[in-house]
């Protein structure tokens, strides 16, 4: 872009000769000022939404890759997919410290991640219908199913289906609570 004499002699290359008439050189400044200070600005935020890699795999309790299932932060939003294997790579924001994972079939298991995770490896569940069962006898069954997970875990190890001998990130077991009767 050509700018005139005017616009050099006022130090104010944003704007060519015909704003600079009805420009004062303050507010060229004040311009230049707040075009600075956007810039500052977006470059903070864009360094305060920083992400970081998770890398894993997803398997059943009978250790056979999960495929499709979803990988969601915040319990709505859907921030990642398996592959047919139950491999998945996902970007997440620092500031998330858990991450919940379902797929049809299986339940829904919460995850904590810690900051050095990086690879995560989960098993989830089979989802069972406990019909004419009281609900503190169903959440003694799924406790009974869900301390087993550590074992399936290093089963899966010692078979080369999980990459770490521990788990980085543990699940989180939640108890089945009745809801209160509509009137």
């Amino acid at each position: 872009m050509y700018l005139s004499g005017a616009a050099k002699a006022l130090n104010c290359p944003l704007f060519p000769d015909y704003y600079i008439r009805y420009l004062s050189p303050l507010m060229c400044h004040l311009n230049a000022c707040l075009t600075f200070l956007a810039v500052v600005l977006s470059l903070g935020t864009a360094r305060a939404q920083s992400t970081k890699t998770l890398t894993g795999r997803i398997l059943s309790d009978h250790l056979e890759g999960v495929p499709r299932a979803n990988i969601f932060a915040q319990d709505t939003t859907v921030i990642g997919t398996t592959d047919l294997d139950g491999y998945f790579k996902l970007d997440v924001p620092l500031d998330t410290h858990m991450l919940l994972f379902g797929a049809i079939g299986m339940e829904q298991t919460s995850v904590n991640l810690s900051g050095e995770c990086a690879t995560l490896e989960v098993i989830l569940t089979l989802e069972s219908t406990y019909d004419f069962m009281s609900l503190r006898r169903v959440n003694r069954k799924r406790f009974k199913r869900f301390k087993l997970l550590p074992h399936l875990y290093q089963e899966a190890y010692e078979k080369g289906l999980f990459t770490s001998r521990a788990p980085c990130a543990f699940p989180i077991f939640t108890k089945w609570v009745p809801h209160p009767a509509k009137r």
